[in-house]
């Protein structure tokens, strides 16, 4: 079954209105209770100050929680714009996003680079084929991506082409059994890679989880691209991958290949070094093969391997809450 995560801006919001009914009790109480059945107008005394502070307290985390997602936009402050959206074939800026996309041609590859500002977290989303968690339920990339009203998108983990596997999306835990290595994004914008053994779904949900995928390898750790892969799937191949540069900053990477005199594809040590070099801190490899595909706008960007494939889940930019 699905684990909602406890959402921490409804959690402040409900101790505020304890904290409400508990003054006004010690009001009444205060008006229609004789002075005479106060034992000790101290120990009241001390309890309203207890809770003035506490209310004060609560009202410093509610500030911080807001401040989770606006300073981010005060951070990238020349990121975004003023309220109006401007576009061109390979960007797109508004108040809440900031896309820029770059194709680059070397010898035997291509590859794509989207670079993303987002003015709150909820800007960075994940989507399910049909809407619909579970297994074998596939669409486009492309056409994911044009129900959800994306700016960009790539292609997730594929998690529905396995019965275990961690699924954390948009804050909701639907499956929490790791067998490779797990990304997880956090409400804070920070990321963290762990491997299947060290992932432990109820504390990463308390601590905050967001978004996690369940495929790997890790690429970066630490801002130091990872050298030895011992995956089958290390050979050039085609690629896509996310990482993180600091909170409310990110990379989308989608790389082409197995296609002759246009684009062989990259290893997993070429792509590791590739999102050092853009500089990620934390990068991880998504689903690759045939599956690799970004879109930008309401087309697809990249030259997916035979024209892409089906598949399950796809990450996104919105413009919208």
């Amino acid at each position: 079954m699905a684990k909602k995560k406890k959402h921490p801006g409804r959690l402040i919001l409900l101790d505020i209105l304890v904290i409400a009914l508990i003054v006004s009790g010690i009001v009444v109480y205060r008006l229609f209770i004789p002075e005479a059945y106060v034992s000790n107008t101290s120990e009241v005394t001390e309890a309203q100050d207890n809770i003035e502070e506490i209310a004060e307290t609560t009202s410093e985390e509610a500030d911080s929680l807001s401040n989770t997602t606006t300073g981010w936009g005060e951070a990238f402050a020349d990121k975004f714009t003023d309220g109006e959206v401007i576009e061109t074939e390979t960007s797109y800026r508004s108040e809440n996003v900031n896309v820029s996309m770059t194709k680059v041609e070397e010898i035997g590859v291509t590859y794509y680079i989207q670079d993303i500002y987002i003015r709150s977290i909820e800007n960075l989303k994940s989507a399910f084929a049909d809407d619909t968690y579970g297994k074998a339920i596939t669409d486009s990339v492309l056409d994911m991506a044009v129900e959800n009203d994306a700016v960009s998108a790539i292609n997730g983990d594929y998690y529905g082409v396995e019965s275990s596997g961690v699924v954390i999306r948009n804050g909701v835990l639907y499956r929490d059994n790791a067998n490779a290595d797990v990304l997880v994004l956090y409400d804070d914008g920070t990321m963290k890679a762990f491997s299947a053994d060290e992932f432990d779904a109820d504390e990463e949900m308390e601590n905050g989880a967001y978004q996690a995928w369940n495929f790997g390898p890790v690429l970066v750790e630490d801002g130091t691209a990872i050298t030895g892969f011992s995956s089958r799937i290390s050979a050039e191949n085609p690629r896509t991958a996310i990482g993180y540069v600091e909170p409310g900053h990110y990379i989308f990477v989608t790389v082409d290949g197995r296609q002759a005199g246009y684009s062989s594809g990259m290893t997993l040590k070429e792509l590791a070094s590739v999102m050092q070099e853009l500089g990620c801190q934390v990068a991880y490899n998504l689903d690759g093969g045939q599956t690799s595909t970004m879109t930008f706008g309401d087309e697809i960007a990249n030259q997916p391997y035979k024209g892409g494939r089906l598949t399950s889940d796809i990450i996104y930019i919105s413009d919208g809450e």
